[in-house]
């Protein structure tokens, strides 16, 4: 190598270890700040022309996401605040129009914008408190899109959004469809994109349909069952979109509007029930690989015919009489041929769990009764009946697993991912710890590598007013009332003022353990950050 191609070489080397030793120095700085996760405020189009609530608005708590924001303020930690999808509602509005004849098309772009004025119109208190909080010290806020706002993806829907914040600079759109910190080791999306979700879109975060020279939002199969469903039965039952989760809502509405049978939408449905549950409803000891995961036998499970998805259910299940109701009509037939091997294991692995906390009246659970009738367990393979083969969240950690595979590099694995989506916020089941600097902590959420503390996965729940459907039923069996007289009448105001987030403290290496938190008013008025809420429902 001649002298100036050795000297052009050596400059280059020193350019390249300057700027990684460059980026190393900052890489410190840059984890170093407190990240903050909302989830799902549903911010919709306000108020009518008298001032009444929108039976669809779900956000009417202006003033308390101020207090919350001055609250984070007053911490003086320079924060990454990551609005973790559905923080607008454009998918539900009476007021602007978004009809096509092909049920799998949304809104163009001229109509999401449309609907994100409305909505923009509707909550200008909050938008101005998010872009206070963003220009205040060395804040920063990021929108990431989810399902019901997907149409920020739309390059104008976005810019539209980012500028109503007024705080130029400070405030995105996250247009990967997701947040992740710059050491890659945070991982924040709003968790419509797992597998199996029927809110899913192909092509994420490309979620749109070009069909005769215009391009649409894609409309998602779940989201066309959904949110046909919930057009019909919010505006009389105002609340169901406030359950934790939603599908829990939809159980109500139909149980209180008399349905008796739902025709071919029965399948859907059930199969949205199925695989929508969460898992953090049940307790999930930290079995120190002292329990196995027992094997089902699919060959058995797949000789019981569709009637297999309807025993699924337990017989307190308010939707169990319509999914019987459509199997003796047929519709069930297709639905079970179409699972997967994976798919039936999972519905296995809950149909043993629901069974064993029934059986131990585990109070924990919030989906559904821990006094009620067990579902029976799927048929096993012989070698795995015996007591120790107890444990039944593999789908769970599997499915887990497989997304994060997806999601990240062997460069950069993450430590901490963090959804939304089903509006239940994971709990802090005190059995899952951490050592870190010789200080034991509780860890919130759980990890799918059995034995191992990360990474660690975890649900912020809502920002937003919500009831579990068994708080809901305690307070219907203390009444005495139907649930149609149940739902019609309670309204979201009724709901305790607790609001669900994650927080990451600013580290350096590694991010600690990402804590559950809520903001949370107490029965004297004041206003605190809490490890759990004191009530879900008051007079």
């Amino acid at each position: 190598m001649d002298g100036p191609r050795r000297a052009l070489l050596l400059v280059l080397i020193g350019l390249a270890l300057s700027f990684d030793v460059a980026m190393r120095a900052q890489a410190p700085s840059a984890a170093s700040r407190r990240i903050v996760v909302l989830s799902d405020l549903h911010m919709g189009g306000g108020r009518d022309a008298r001032g009444t609530w929108l039976a669809t608005e779900d956000f009417r708590w202006a003033a308390e996401l101020e207090l919350f924001l001055t609250a984070l303020s007053d911490e003086r930690d320079a924060t990454d605040l990551i609005l973790n999808g559905d923080t607008f509602d454009l998918t539900q509005s009476a007021e602007v129009a978004c009809a096509h004849v092909a049920a799998d098309l949304g809104c163009t772009e001229p109509e999401a914008l449309a609907r994100l004025e409305r909505v923009l119109g509707a909550h200008v208190r909050e938008l101005e408190a998010f872009g206070a909080f963003a220009g205040n010290a060395d804040n920063r806020v990021v929108i990431v899109p989810g399902d019901h706002d997907a149409a920020l993806l739309f390059p104008a829907v976005g810019d539209r959004a980012v500028a109503a914040f007024g705080s130029p600079g400070r405030v995105t759109v996250a247009i990967d469809g997701v947040w992740r910190s710059r050491d890659g080791l945070v991982h924040a999306e709003h968790g419509h994109q797992i597998e199996g979700r029927a809110d899913r879109f192909e092509g994420w975060p490309e979620p749109f349909i070009t069909r005769s020279g215009r391009r649409h939002l894609a409309r998602p199969w779940g989201q066309q069952l959904m949110q046909a469903l919930f057009d019909e039965h919010e505006p009389r039952f105002p609340v169901i979109d406030n359950l934790a989760d939603d599908s829990a809502g939809l159980r109500y509405a139909l149980s209180a509007g008399g349905a008796d049978d739902i025709g071919v939408d029965a399948a859907s449905l059930l199969r949205l029930f199925l695989f929508r549950s969460s898992w953090q409803q049940f307790r999930m000891d930290l079995d120190r690989g002292d329990v196995e995961a027992p094997v089902w036998d699919l060959a058995v499970v797949r000789a019981q015919g569709a009637g297999f998805l309807v025993d699924s259910l337990p017989d307190d299940d308010r939707f169990k009489p319509l999914a019987a109701r459509a199997l003796d009509d047929g519709h069930l037939d297709r639905l079970m041929g179409a699972l997967t091997d994976d798919e039936l294991r999972a519905v296995c692995d809950r149909r043993a769990a629901v069974r064993r906390a029934r059986r131990r009246f585990e109070r924990i659970l919030t989906q559904l009764d821990p006094t009620g009738p067990p579902v029976a367990e799927c048929a096993r393979t012989p070698e795995t009946t015996e007591s120790r083969f107890e444990y039944f969240w593999q789908s769970r950690d599997r499915l887990a697993l497989r997304h994060l595979e997806r999601i990240q590099d062997d460069r950069r694995r993450v430590a901490v991912f963090v959804h939304g989506h089903t509006h239940l916020a994971d709990y802090r089941q005190g059995n899952f710890t951490r050592v870190e600097a010789g200080r034991a902590y509780v860890v919130d959420g759980f990890s799918p590598v059995r034995d191992a503390v990360t990474p660690v996965v975890i649900n912020a729940g809502a920002w937003q007013r919500t009831v579990t459907p068994v708080a809901l039923d305690r307070f219907q069996e203390a009444r005495g009332v139907s649930d149609a007289e149940l739902i019609a009448t309670l309204r979201p105001e009724q709901l305790a003022p607790c609001y669900s987030f994650v927080q990451i403290d600013p580290y350096t290496d590694q991010p600690g353990p990402p804590m559950l938190r809520y903001w949370r008013q107490d029965v004297d008025g004041v206003w605190s950050m809490a490890g759990a809420c004191a009530r879900q429902i008051s007079e």
